[in-house]
């Protein structure tokens, strides 16, 4: 397994960039809108989950190279910063900083995931910078991470929402979905192979 905080300048910089560019695009847009901060929390949801769509697709297809790896940890970080955007404008602007507002709004279910996203995103992400060796249990909390996040995108984005948070939604789940069988394939490609050979 090799070094996830191991990266380079010219890695950082190929994700710092474009993630300052939209997210600061995201910020400074919603200006000429009539409802700032609800522009601000749409348009950082939609950073985060561009983000989350690259980390999903390094995550899970074949592969452990170092520079996967890096370009997984700085997507996953940037991606989860652009989730905490998010949050201070839905909670603190929209809300009021009243978390009896968010669940009577949004549902004790969708709420109550939301707030897991946040933790669990966050703790994963100071996992990966802090603790070096990958222990098992590691891999398997993010492995659920990297599950349980985007299937609450999923509902939320694609069966909730609607415009152009649902296409995201839509793309995420299909890319994932591609990654996932790509994996599988590469994981059984030496079964598959004998198999067609015999058939």
């Amino acid at each position: 397994m090799p070094e996830l905080r191991r990266t380079t300048l010219t890695r950082f910089t190929n994700t710092f960039v474009p993630f300052a560019i939209v997210i600061a695009a995201a910020l400074l847009a919603p200006e000429a809108q009539q409802s700032i901060a609800h522009a601000r929390a749409a348009f950082t949801i939609w950073v985060t989950m561009a983000f989350l769509i690259a980390s999903l697709c390094l995550f899970f297809i074949p592969g452990e190279s170092e520079a996967q790896m890096n370009y997984w940890l700085l997507c996953w970080t940037f991606g989860f910063l652009a989730l905490v955007a998010h949050f201070y404008f839905t909670i603190a602007v929209i809300f009021r900083g009243s978390l009896r507002e968010v669940y009577a709004t949004q549902g004790m279910i969708i709420a109550t995931s939301n707030f897991v996203d946040l933790a669990w995103w966050g703790s994963d992400v100071l996992l990966a910078w802090l603790v070096a060796q990958q222990a098992r249990w590691i891999k398997i909390e993010r492995t659920g991470a990297h599950l349980y996040i985007p299937l609450t995108f999923f509902i939320s984005a694609v069966v909730i929402k609607h415009g152009f948070v649902r296409s995201l939604g839509i793309a995420m789940t299909a890319l994932l979905a591609l990654s996932l069988q790509i994996r599988w394939y590469y994981k059984h490609e030496p079964s598959v192979r004998e198999h067609g050979q015999t058939a």
